[in-house]
């Protein structure tokens, strides 16, 4: 296994940054201070200030309660952040380990095999490359009908897969082509013992970044679709008093459990509302994306052989 370079500063910074997510979803939970589903709707005075945070929203730094602020729906914003990064990554995780393998399965078949195959692969490839990924899951979401976990996965995966398939369909002719895959043709072993045995452990060193670099692109469409309103599970219409009418009148939709794409829901009414609530997430989502595209290029540098290496002169005294 090659050594890490310290000067590798995409991995150093990737893997860090990574880490730290990581170590926060697992024990995120066990350090929020309140419950995340909680409403709080008792009255709070600040000084001259009154605040009813399922009315009128506590802004960041402004009660020792509530650190980030509340929610536009007065739950408390650190409390959901801290739970809502575990989904997230076991979400994008899952979705882009499916994604990779059902590449990983269309290329090595295509980029073998040939004929019939190859060309109906190439033809899927084609379209899936063709169709935007984010809208071709609206549309899969909308004609579904539910915001099931299954929808979701089936909306993200069934695209998401063709530049692997791409990548590794080009890196299997290639291999292909090696004297020792002929060597072991010559000596009668089976087309699925030469995939399994000489094939795939040529493409294992590079599977590791395209797991990152698929991390950071599924955690993209998770925060649009969550900006247009499309997330897992349901979603409820906040009722407020109207003080001009004295009745009630709708202030925008809310969710429940929190993950970071749902979490951007509702997105200008929060603006007008809870500003600091979408900047927040905003800021956690970035560095969520910026930290896989840091990992994903570490590793490909890492993993690069034809990629030059900084060479240090020895002094020697005399």
């Amino acid at each position: 296994m090659k050594k890490v370079s310290s000067h590798n500063y995409p991995l150093w910074i990737g893997a860090v940054l990574t880490g730290f997510f990581v170590f926060i979803a697992i024990i995120g939970p066990r350090l929020a201070p309140l419950d995340p589903m909680e409403v709080f709707d008792e009255i709070i005075r600040v000084g001259d200030e009154v605040y009813i945070p399922s009315r009128l929203p506590v802004p960041p730094l402004t009660i020792e309660q509530f650190t980030l602020g509340t929610d536009n729906a007065g739950r408390d914003l650190y409390s959901r952040l801290l739970w809502a990064i575990r989904p997230t990554l076991l979400l994008c995780f899952v979705i882009a380990s499916l994604r990779i393998g059902l590449g990983t399965i269309l290329g090595l078949t295509a980029g073998w095999f040939g004929g019939l195959v190859t060309r109906v692969i190439d033809l899927l490839t084609d379209v899936s490359l063709a169709v935007p990924i984010l809208l071709f899951a609206l549309a899969l979401i909308s004609f579904i009908g539910d915001r099931e976990l299954t929808t979701f996965m089936l909306a993200l995966i069934a695209t998401g897969w063709a530049n692997t398939a791409v990548f590794v369909k080009n890196s299997t002719l290639v291999i292909k082509q090696s004297p020792y895959i002929e060597g072991a043709r010559a000596v009668g072993v089976r087309p699925f013992g030469i995939l399994r045995g000489y094939v795939l452990p040529q493409l294992w060193p590079a599977l590791p970044a395209l797991i990152a670099f698929e991390l950071a692109a599924t955690l993209l469409v998770l925060a649009e679709l969550g900006f247009l309103g499309m997330f897992i599970g349901d979603a409820f219409v906040r009722i407020v008093e109207d003080p001009n009418s004295g009745g009630t009148v709708a202030a925008g939709l809310t969710a429940g459990f929190p993950e970071l794409g749902q979490m951007l829901s509702d997105f200008w009414n929060k603006m007008l509302l809870t500003p600091w609530e979408v900047a927040f997430i905003g800021v956690i989502i970035f560095l969520h994306i910026f930290a896989f595209n840091m990992l994903g290029e570490g590793l490909r540098r890492q993993m690069d052989v034809t990629r030059p290496r900084r060479r240090w002169r020895r002094r020697y005294s005399n």
